[in-house]
């Protein structure tokens, strides 16, 4: 077979790959099917997919064409990789191009390779996962025959593929969120709408009521002021609004991982698993509020 006729050979296998791991469903299935289409696609018996965390490899997913991947996914997970020299993977973060590693020659494999002293990598595959413009993990995979310069081109395509079905299926995943939030509030809204037209009207209680353009705020619930603190409020408001952390972070002149911080107590005090289910309790406090300042 000509290189030619194994590029193109390759290339079919990855989009056929790419098409099924679309198919997968949820964010966490892309993940953990990944590695072994990427097997399925290249011909390679052992693939490992990584994420960067704060300079660090830690391993997300494997694939063992002959094997259980799960004690070998707990001991890479044991032992994350620092992203420094003389780490082959540091250069690679610059460089964003996948290569075919060759075989060490002496016991420094676990200081140049990432994963070594798990795998105990031999001639194997690399290759960085970009998405917008940065390096959000790596590909890594081997078999018992020789690689070529077909399946490092299939491997960073396939890489590229991957990017780009897991943005996809994150974009979804948070639209679909940001869906139920809106619905939420819509049925608040028309809630409030109807207890406000039948609510009486009072001519003392209207007069002294604060004027429409200031703010109500969840301060004013005494269970919710109970329950959080002033700068919790604060940026649960913020959520409420559908505000992202960094949104909050620039609105409330913090950093991002403060605004992190107080959405974790926020969702623990409330008993939320999530800003939907934190924005839902809020507004049923707030709600139940103003019908008593109404009654």
């Amino acid at each position: 077979m000509s290189d030619a006729e194994a590029r193109l050979r390759v290339l079919e296998a990855v989009l056929d790959a790419a098409d099924r791991l679309a198919e997968a469903g949820p964010v966490s299935e892309i993940v953990d099917h990944a590695p072994a289409e990427c097997c399925r696609a290249l011909g390679l018996d052992r693939c490992v997919l990584s994420r960067i965390d704060d300079g660090t490899l830690v391993a997300e997913a494997v694939h063992l064409a002959d094997g259980d991947p799960g004690p070998v996914l707990a001991a890479l997970r044991e032992a994350p990789v620092r992203l420094r020299y003389p780490l082959l993977e540091a250069e690679m973060l610059r460089r964003r191009r996948a290569q075919v590693v060759a075989a060490p020659e002496n016991g420094d494999a676990a200081a140049r390779h990432a994963f070594a002293g798990v795998m105990g990598w031999g001639e194997h595959l690399a290759a960085p996962v970009v998405l917008e413009g940065r390096v959000i993990g790596f590909l890594h995979g081997d078999r018992g025959q020789p690689l070529t310069a077909a399946d490092r081109d299939g491997l960073e395509r396939f890489a590229s593929a991957f990017a780009g079905i897991f943005e996809r299926a994150v974009l979804r995943r948070r639209l679909r969120v940001q869906r139920q939030e809106l619905r939420q509030v819509a049925s608040w809204a028309d809630a409030r709408t109807s207890e406000l037209s039948d609510g009486a009207i009072d001519l003392a209680v209207e007069r002294d009521a604060p004027a429409g353009d200031e703010p109500v705020r969840a301060q004013g619930d005494a269970a919710l002021r109970d329950l959080l603190t002033r700068r919790e409020l604060d940026v649960l408001e913020h959520m409420v609004r559908g505000e992202t952390n960094a949104d909050i972070a620039r609105a409330l002149v913090v950093s991002e991982g403060t605004v992190k911080f107080h959405v974790k107590n926020i969702l623990r005090k409330l008993h939320a698993s999530n800003r939907a289910e934190a924005t839902s309790r809020y507004l049923r406090l707030s709600l139940r509020h103003d019908d008593r300042a109404l009654s």
